[in-house]
């Protein structure tokens, strides 16, 4: 049998990395692989028809490109039927849900797919409805704001490769979003529970459940310099932006962190680590929420700036995810 046989692999066209080098170094390396590169949703859609009950489809890309496999499947795959086990590649520039998932470098991914036979090890994997696209992280505030000023950065710098690194995002964030934020001033977010039971996370770090929260109840109602919800625990570089979120299988972590530009720039390192308890942070466990900002916010869905919103729903999918393990594939 060759190497990768059931596996199918979709690659980025615009991957930072390279898409068409990485296709052809992927179809070398796994020559049972079904490899496509993609230039759009059409031609994505397209290849997951032509498929046959594979072992594993993977995204070869970034977080976006993770966001779109999974939507292009939720289309494809007949609501009731279940989904293949999906997987990703990091070649994108944050990475956060091939990393969460312990994926490593290219070369790795692809030498551990070469060596393994049978069905792929998974775990199971929530993700949630935003805006109509399914994910595992979206938010509104600072870190949509950091996106589009990290691309702004990037598209000015004369050094792509120092701009796209974690420095250029630092930079992005202390030079054109703190900027921002202390001109305009911190929004006010009311965040409506619409799903049932609500858990929340106590100062030792324990989840605890949020008795008499119910559906219809407020969890918070105040200022917020960040705002969102996730079911995986990074937002690219590492950086554990909802260290709980993978606690609780079957519900999404919705996050507020509510501090000063001077005071978010203070906490960086601690941030950075995911630490807790962290004056300011608020954390909630709950199948279904309601975002209302007092002024129309960036949001950013699966690391993709998409525009501003008022109001911004997140619901936990139905759909069973089945996400390759990559710490078990390496072991």
């Amino acid at each position: 049998m060759k190497e990768g046989a059931g596996l199918a692999i979709v690659v980025n066209a615009n991957a930072k990395r390279g898409g068409r080098r990485v296709a052809a170094e992927i179809r070398r390396a796994l020559p049972g692989a079904s490899v496509r590169l993609t230039r759009s949703i059409d031609e994505l859609d397209g290849f997951l028809r032509s498929l046959s009950a594979p072992t594993c489809v993977l995204a070869a890309g970034g977080d976006g490109s993770a966001v779109a496999l999974l939507g292009a499947l939720d289309r494809v795959v007949p609501a009731g039927e279940p989904l293949p086990p999906v997987g990703s590649i990091p070649l994108g520039t944050g990475n956060a849900w091939a990393h969460s998932l312990g994926a490593r470098k290219l070369g790795l991914c692809v030498e551990a797919l070469a060596a393994w036979s049978g069905p792929v090890p998974t775990k199971r994997a929530t993700v949630f409805d935003c805006e109509g696209t399914l994910t595992f992280f979206a938010g509104c505030g600072w870190d949509a704001q950091i996106l589009n000023d990290f691309r702004e950065q990037v598209e000015a710098s004369p050094s792509r490769r120092l701009a796209k690194s974690v420095w250029g995002y630092l930079s992005a964030m202390a030079l054109r979003t703190v900027p921002k934020a202390i001109v305009q001033g911190r929004p006010q977010v009311t965040i409506e529970n619409l799903g049932d039971t609500v858990y929340t996370v106590a100062a030792d770090g324990r989840v605890q459940k949020l008795f008499g929260a119910r559906r219809g109840t407020v969890l918070y109602d105040g200022f917020a310099s960040v705002a969102g919800a996730a079911t995986c625990p990074e937002f690219g570089y590492r950086f554990r932006a909802y260290p709980f979120a993978e606690r609780m299988l079957g519900l999404m972590n919705v996050r507020v962190y509510d501090r000063t530009p001077a005071g978010a720039l203070v906490s960086i390192p601690r941030l950075w680590r995911g630490q807790h308890p962290l004056e300011g942070m608020h954390d909630w466990f709950t199948t279904h929420a309601r975002l209302t900002f007092s002024r129309p916010m960036a949001l950013q869905i699966g690391g993709e700036a998409i525009g501003v919103r008022r109001t911004v729903e997140c619901k936990v999918s139905n759909r069973r995810v089945d996400a390759l393990d990559w710490r078990r594939l390496f072991r």
